[in-house]
């Protein structure tokens, strides 16, 4: 059984842990995210809370590296003193944040969106890169395990990674603004392929795109008839998805400009 890792440790303590004795240990932690923090309040329900991961120290306090937002919701909700949670013993402080990027990587069968909220708290760096420029958008990811779709949120998580790397943050932040205002009523508006296909133009034409114009043209036009008209386009040209719906949203842009007209510019 060489594949099979036999040194698994001392076994961890299962127990409920006053709230006054746990504590953040902010030297590798993220800062929490109040929206996270709220989005738990409001959804709180110790069905779905599991238990944190904590680390024992020789005061006989407690610090989080798992369920760090968790723990935040806890403290702040007046009915919650005590929280269940696995605690275990370390013997140096790098372990503990070892442990924290290991509990939430090492899953299977996990979606984008749980590795999005798992990087989050992790500290990943491409994670809170999303997080940064979904919240300068007036954006957020869907909430792990909830179904709570609305035309602010998404869970095109490998969509704006991509986008990012291609585009950069400016043109990725204005997508997703015109995007939640164009389809204020479309729980589909952030979606990966109009992301990826906005932010391109975004970033081709950022001297002269109007982004109040481009919003009020995609207002005027229902996603799923563009996404209609993008797939014919597709289907005649060739391309992906997203090329499709970028070619679309330059023809509803310029039609009746004169100047300043928008084009397609590289795939980067």
């Amino acid at each position: 059984m060489n594949d099979v890792n036999m040194n698994i440790g001392d076994e961890p303590e299962l127990a409920w842990v006053n709230l006054a004795h746990i504590r953040v240990d902010t030297s590798y932690q993220r800062p929490v995210k109040p929206k996270r923090v709220a989005q738990i309040l409001r959804e709180f329900d110790w069905k779905r809370f599991g238990t944190l991961m904590l680390v024992r120290h020789a005061d006989d306090d407690f610090t989080v590296y798992d369920g760090q937002h968790r723990f935040e919701a806890a403290s702040k909700h007046p009915a919650v003193s005590e929280v269940p949670a696995v605690i275990v013993t370390l013997e140096q402080a790098y372990e503990e944040a070892q442990s924290f990027l290991g509990v939430n990587t090492n899953r299977s069968a996990i979606t984008t969106v749980e590795k999005f909220w798992a990087g989050l708290e992790a500290g990943d760096e491409a994670m809170g890169r999303i997080c940064a420029v979904l919240e300068d958008a007036g954006c957020e990811v869907v909430p792990v395990g909830t179904k709570s779709p609305a035309p602010h949120r998404t869970s095109s998580i490998s969509a704006l990674e991509r986008a990012l790397k291609s585009y950069g943050d400016e043109a990725v932040i204005r997508a997703c603004r015109t995007l939640r205002t164009a389809w204020s009523k479309d729980n589909g508006a952030l979606n990966g392929t109009m992301i990826q296909a906005l932010a391109r133009l975004y970033r081709n034409n950022r001297k002269f795109i109007d982004e109040n114009r481009m919003a009020a043209k995609l207002k005027s036009k229902d996603r799923k008839i563009l996404t209609g008209d993008a797939e014919a386009l597709r289907k005649m040209g060739g391309g992906d998805a997203p090329l499709a719906v970028a070619k679309a949203m330059v023809e509803i842009y310029n039609k009746g400009l004169q100047k300043d007209l928008i084009a397609l510019g590289e795939k980067r």
